[in-house]
């Protein structure tokens, strides 16, 4: 099998309850997987580039998971792209390291899909938001291997046992689509 790197950009993993079911299962799932926890190793936001340079390199398999804060990646996510995917490194007119490299971007959206259209209350459609993400799978020349999005994400009332068991399921499915995807 071919070795998965999975960075996690949640800005507060042990807080998260989507994210972090969603990547418990999946490691439960695919054990072999290296997780890194951006919050964790990095709360003062000083990311190590040439540590996580030497991870991208060694991996066949990049999946870049997040919740979708302000229709994109929440800032530790994106200082990770603006550090670690550098010119010279990850892209330049020559090619770069990620060249042939599968990349998956793996996200939860707390509102409902419903709400993803111009008619909803997010007024976009996730169609309209996922081709930034694949413009830098792109530009950095990986493998584009789409993008895997839950919706309806945050757990309003954890008293409530019938949406608690939902937003459990659908956790729980996201993480065996990530597992599939990744193992493709």
């Amino acid at each position: 099998m071919s070795k998965i790197l999975v960075v996690s950009g949640h800005p507060d993993y042990k807080s998260s309850k989507a994210n972090r079911a969603i990547l418990d299962e999946f490691h439960r799932l695919v054990p072999a997987a290296d997780i890194v926890y951006l919050d964790a190793e990095y709360p003062d936001g000083k990311i190590d580039v040439e540590r996580e340079q030497k991870r991208l390199t060694d991996a066949d398999t990049v999946v870049f998971e997040f919740p979708l804060w302000w229709f994109s990646a929440p800032s530790l996510m994106h200082l990770y792209f603006e550090m670690v995917l550098a010119h010279g490194y990850a892209y330049s007119s020559k090619g770069g390291m990620m060249n042939g490299k599968k990349l998956i971007f793996s996200f939860t959206a707390g509102a409902p899909e419903s709400e993803y259209s111009p008619e909803g209350h997010e007024h976009v459609t996730m169609e309209a938001l996922i081709p930034q993400f694949k413009a830098v799978s792109d530009f950095c020349g990986f493998e584009w291997k789409g993008a895997i999005v839950s919706f309806g994400m945050m757990l309003l009332n954890p008293d409530d046992k019938e949406a608690e068991k939902r937003f459990y399921e659908a956790a729980n499915t996201h993480a065996q689509q990530l597992a599939v995807a990744v193992k493709e």
